[in-house]
């Protein structure tokens, strides 16, 4: 049976107040009574109360992070990120999933907000309808938006990555790679996310001049069932040089459908994604992807979460920028459209 702070202050003949100020960091000890009380803590193996220590300072010490997918394999990596930084301060995580239905996130913000946790970080957008739907006074002054944007007017603080900036890095490559006609597979139409990646895509290619051009928009869930059917509506219209998804399911799923309709990816249309997930690195033909510093994301997430419960209310945005890693699925048009007329030609 784990010793208790009773026990502990009985060993080292001191009271339980000097005992419970020294393991909770509180002034009024002396540095060696701390470290007698700790040790002596450590060999008799006591477990803080959180409970208790929750009825002391109205919080436990627990991080709440919620997520849209966790089948995407993006958001387990933000989740661990989270969770590293978290076990760093000392804190453990509440991980709660909302698979991209309003009410399970409105559901999630409630329920960790009655738990009183330490502070949340939402990896998903919130819009006033959400935030007015439910009480989160509790956590008001710890709440990190992750990889999105914060909503205006809120006073809310983010992580976010420049998805403007990874759309038109996108955009250059396709341009460079000898490509044209493209096509664009976005997330949802009210996604900020999609919207953003869209808009660096049209910049990126008026950077690199030449005659390429968005050919088709279209729009969609964030899953690689949403790629299949867009990329399904796309090709019956026609075939673009290459196709720019939102993220990587997406990519996944208009990989499928080119692939049944005998159009090789890389070869015959250029394909990119975005977020870098595993996945894209494993496919017959690797897919050219935007990696997100995802664990930079949520280590920040975290570091900005800890400033504001310490009572810093200069809370400022972060923004990071996004890499492009070109794999086989651009990288081969790039060869068969730019160097082979070269080659041709005895260069």
């Amino acid at each position: 049976m784990a010793a208790t702070i009773k026990q502990i202050a009985g060993r080292l003949n001191v009271s339980v107040a000097t005992v419970s100020r020294a393991l909770n960091d509180l002034p009024g000890v002396g540095e060696k009574t701390r470290r007698k009380v700790r040790r002596t803590a450590a060999e008799l193996g006591y477990v803080p109360d959180f409970h208790a220590r929750a009825l002391v300072s109205g919080k436990v010490p627990f991080l709440g992070l919620v997520v849209p997918d966790i089948t995407n394999s993006f958001f387990p990596a933000l989740a661990l990120a989270v969770e590293e930084a978290a076990a760093a301060s000392g804190q453990s995580l509440i991980l709660l999933n909302t698979n991209w239905r309003r009410d399970r996130l409105a559901q999630a913000l409630e329920l960790l907000s009655s738990r009183r946790v330490s502070g949340l970080i939402v990896a998903e957008p919130l819009d006033a309808a959400i935030l007015d739907s439910v009480d989160l006074e509790t956590v008001s002054s710890g709440l990190v938006l992750a990889g999105v944007e914060a909503p205006r007017g809120t006073g809310l603080c983010s992580v976010m990555v420049d998805d403007r900036d990874g759309g038109m890095q996108v955009g250059r490559h396709l341009v460079e790679c000898g490509a044209h006609r493209i096509a664009f597979v976005g997330g949802p139409a009210e996604s900020p996310n999609s919207r953003d990646r869209l808009e660096g895509l049209t910049i990126g290619l008026g950077i690199s001049g030449g005659a390429a051009a968005i050919v088709s928009v279209t729009d969609g869930a964030w899953t690689e069932e949403s790629g299949y059917r867009q990329a399904d509506r796309l090709l019956r219209d026609m075939v673009p040089d290459a196709i720019f998804a939102a993220n990587d399911l997406l990519a996944i799923g208009v990989m499928r459908r080119l692939v049944e309709s005998g159009i090789a990816v890389g070869r015959g249309v250029a394909l990119a994604g975005y977020d870098d997930t595993h996945v894209v690195s494993l496919t017959s033909v690797p897919i050219t992807s935007v990696a997100q510093p995802t664990a930079q994301v949520g280590s920040l997430a975290v570091k900005l979460l800890g400033q504001m419960l310490s009572g810093d209310s200069g809370c400022g945005d972060a923004v990071l920028k996004p890499s492009l890693v070109a794999r086989s699925s651009t990288l081969e048009f790039s060869n068969l459209h730019v160097l082979a007329p070269r080659d041709a030609q005895g260069a």
